[in-house]
């Protein structure tokens, strides 16, 4: 699995865009083959602080996320609500557990 954390931070006169643009690429990119999930969070403590996290079941899901006409539109919508350049990293997970099963063995 591929799981993509996308910082970014924006200002009040253009956070309804920014949020307008990750909803339209969340909803689209949800459907494609090989997409297991795609949420945006808002930081809790920075109303102007968000958080994409993508989760795709391979590589070769996420390129051909990439190729996808609305991943480019999102990307001309969104870098105008930008206040900062992005912090986005990509991380390849191996394998994961539940909070149960950690907290059962200790």
């Amino acid at each position: 699995m591929i799981v993509v954390v996308g910082k970014v931070s924006t200002d009040e006169g253009r956070r309804a865009d920014l949020v307008r643009a990750g909803q339209a690429v969340a909803q689209a990119s949800r459907e494609e083959a090989g997409c297991l999930g795609y949420r945006i969070f808002q930081d809790t403590e920075d109303p102007d602080a968000y958080v994409f996290v993508e989760e795709w079941e391979s590589q070769q899901a996420l390129d051909d996320h990439f190729a996808m006409p609305h991943v480019a539109t999102f990307m001309e919508a969104i870098m105008p609500t930008l206040s900062a350049p992005p912090d986005v990293k990509f991380h390849t997970v191996a394998s994961s557990v539940d909070l149960a099963a950690v907290t059962a063995g200790g």
